[in-house]
């Protein structure tokens, strides 16, 4: 899977930043099964992925500095109009969040908070998505960056500040 190494720190889109503890086979049904055993220190919990769909569900190795450089001139580019029913927009950005992909994590932040800009107002859902959108960044960044929840935390909230003035 992509390079990810036992010992190493990957990404789930379903709860952040997890070490890769394992690689195990255990029973499933009547045959045995591959699976990623993931620990999430923040959450104090493990998971058990199996192997041959970790890809799909969005693991993925932490992303690389340069490509979170890469992002932050992402998050400055021309925004994505969305969809104005809220069931089409929660369908579209639960889409990209299960992705796991850096930029499109990005993108949701950033289509969220630049809404405004053409009257589109943010319901619960979408404050929701928000919220798991920049915890879910903040994680990877704490991570990568070495930095505390504290200081990724003050990045973003100056970054989307930055970003609104920005139109």
């Amino acid at each position: 899977m992509n390079g990810v190494k036992t010992g190493e720190m990957v990404f789930y889109p379903f709860h952040g930043v997890g070490l890769l503890k394992e690689k195990v086979t255990r029973p499933c049904e009547d045959k045995q099964k591959d699976y990623l055993k993931v620990y999430f220190h923040e959450l104090k919990m493990e998971i058990f992925i199996p192997v041959d769909s970790a890809e799909q569900k969005g693991i993925r190795a932490l992303t690389s500095r340069e490509t979170l450089e890469k992002s932050k001139k992402h998050f400055f580019k021309k925004y994505n109009k969305l969809p104005l029913l809220a069931s089409e927009r929660k369908k579209s950005l639960d889409r990209k969040l299960k992705s796991g992909e850096v930029l499109n994590i990005i993108e949701v932040i950033r289509d969220l908070v630049c809404a405004s800009q053409y009257d589109l107002r943010l319901g619960f859902q979408d404050k929701q998505l928000l919220e798991v959108a920049s915890n879910l960044l903040k994680d990877e960044l704490m991570h990568v960056l070495n930095l505390s929840s504290e200081e990724v935390s003050e990045i973003l909230k100056r970054t989307i500040k930055s970003r609104s003035k920005n139109k």
